[in-house]
């Protein structure tokens, strides 16, 4: 599956890049970013990087880019405790969002007709905002034909090898940021829904 990722470069993104990258069921992974991804990940053969200063305007060339694409990773935001300026944060998490699931819908999704999957919109909410881009997501689903929109909204976020025990784990809305990876790409790539069967 062809799938794109933004906000790659942060946090959570550069973990789902990491596990995108590795899993077996993403033949190209097109990684949307505003700044170059590192070293260690940005030679390998199913990564392709397209530096995008403005999120707020996808011109057809970037579009045409995108082309065949079956699945977005939305994990771009704005770290609410390195950003203070709530008309930026609005900009990046809600408008921008927005945009490119407006984009994708029109330009990408219904490429896809007959085929036996819509085009997957995986949205990785975060706090304060998070009402107003879910709910205006979730309109853009409902207008648009061959797009699915899916809403991940996780507790806390654990550091790779920390060491809280699972037993604590279970009793705090807490996730390991490898375990939340593992369970977006295999969202995207509908394997719960296979499970489910």
């Amino acid at each position: 599956m062809k799938v794109i990722l933004t906000g790659a470069t942060g946090y959570i993104g550069s973990e789902l890049l990491e596990q995108a990258v590795a899993h077996p069921g993403i033949s190209s992974l097109i990684c949307i970013t505003r700044r170059a991804l590192p070293e260690a990940v940005a030679w390998n053969p199913k990564l392709k990087v397209i530096l995008h200063s403005d999120f707020s305007t996808y011109p057809p060339e970037l579009l045409a880019e995108l082309q065949g694409s079956q699945a977005c990773i939305w994990a771009l935001g704005s770290p609410a405790l390195k950003t203070s300026d709530l008309e930026l944060r609005r900009s990046i998490e809600i408008r921008f969002t927005h945009i490119a699931a407006k984009e994708f819908s029109k330009a990408i999704a219904p490429k896809l007709d007959g085929c036996a999957t819509s085009f997957r919109f995986l949205y990785l909410s975060g706090k304060i905002i998070k009402g107003e881009v879910e709910n205006g997501l979730l309109e853009i689903q409902t207008t648009s034909k061959n797009f699915e929109v899916s809403i991940v909204r996780p507790g806390g976020v654990l550091v790779k090898d920390n060491m809280t025990p699972d037993m604590m784990l279970r009793a705090l809305p807490l996730i390991r940021i490898e375990e939340l990876a593992a369970a977006m790409v295999d969202e995207v790539l509908g394997v719960s829904r296979e499970l489910e069967r």
